[in-house]
């Protein structure tokens, strides 16, 4: 690609800063072109805070119908703004929503294509009417901290099964929201694409196939006990970002590995290969058919730093 070409792009990016429908519209669209002809470049370019998920119905050559997406979009946005809400209001588990969590981590539509819905990920309600503790961190907005947390938590490709059995030692609020996604599907068949544009650059997508929605939906029902939380001096021995878990090498006994919530994985990056106290959550899992898990764990606070979905009351049925 040429020099001469790119700039034209980059100009045009330029000119639809602005934060009203059309410029958002004009924006998507340049975002759009540039996922479809990845061959050029343009996608570090086109980089800014942007939802992309694309249905497909492998058993009618890809075509699905419009309600579908539609079913499907209201499932996104539910997820979303119960995640963005849990990170919010600092709970492990969100069971209801109101329509201010909604407007939160609001989700407009800004670009179409064959099976394929862009949303944008631009904060929608004001610092002034937010107040102090619903404050977003600077220049990121719910809507986007919620995507991130629902693209990562899903399985990268057709055979990772190491992000399928991650999502058994997530947060209940992560399970609920997986669940808000494949729960009673009118199409059952349809394979699910997403992938969110950060603000800072970074993309990152995840495949959901049909087999592996039931999969999951399987693995969902499964009931939690003997929770408790222990406290551990040892060494942070890996961390696997995008499948967000942890490598533990606690003094004596084999190694712990489990999930850790994007809040902590930073923290986890930075005490990687030091001893470092560590606090987790630790629980046995129990399916319908009565067959227990081996103890699984989650990481909820590291050298100090704690999750922001901690353990507690907070997993109660009732908030």
């Amino acid at each position: 690609m040429s020099n001469d070409l790119r700039d034209k792009y980059v100009r045009a990016l330029q000119t639809t800063e602005g934060n009203d429908p059309l410029s958002r519209l004009a924006r998507a669209s340049l975002q759009a072109a540039a996922e479809k002809f990845s061959g050029l470049g343009l996608l570090q370019a086109a980089a800014g805070p942007g939802f992309n998920f694309r249905l497909a119905n492998p058993d009618d050559g890809g075509l699905i119908a419009a309600h579908e997406v539609g079913d499907f979009l209201q499932r996104v946005q539910k997820a979303v703004a119960r995640l963005a809400k849990a990170r919010r209001v600092r709970r492990a588990d969100i069971v209801r929503l109101q329509p201010l969590d909604l407007a939160f981590a609001r989700l407009d539509v800004t670009a179409s294509m064959a099976g394929s819905i862009i949303v944008d990920l631009q904060p929608h309600i004001t610092t002034v009417e937010e107040g102090e503790n619903d404050l977003a961190p600077a220049g990121v907005s719910w809507a986007e901290i919620g995507a991130v947390e629902l693209v990562r938590a899903l399985p990268e490709g057709h055979d990772d099964e190491a992000s399928m059995d991650s999502l058994l030692s997530a947060s209940p609020v992560m399970r609920r929201a997986v669940a808000d996604l494949i729960h009673e599907l009118p199409n059952p068949n349809l394979d699910i694409s997403l992938a969110v544009q950060r603000g800072n650059g970074e993309r990152i997508s995840s495949v959901l196939s049909a087999g592996q929605a039931v999969t999951l939906r399987e693995r969902l029902g499964v009931i939690r006990e003997e929770r408790e939380v222990i406290r551990l001096q040892g060494r942070l021995d890996g961390l696997r970002t995008r499948r967000q878990i942890f490598y533990f090498e606690p003094p004596t006994g084999s190694e712990i590995h489990g999930f850790v919530d994007d809040s902590l994985v930073s923290v986890v990056r930075d005490h990687l290969d030091q001893e470092v106290e560590v606090a987790l959550e630790s629980f046995v899992l129990r399916s319908l058919a009565g067959k227990r898990s081996q103890r699984r764990y989650r990481l909820i606070e590291v050298a100090g730093q704690q999750s922001q979905l901690p353990p507690g009351s907070e997993l109660d049925e009732d908030e």
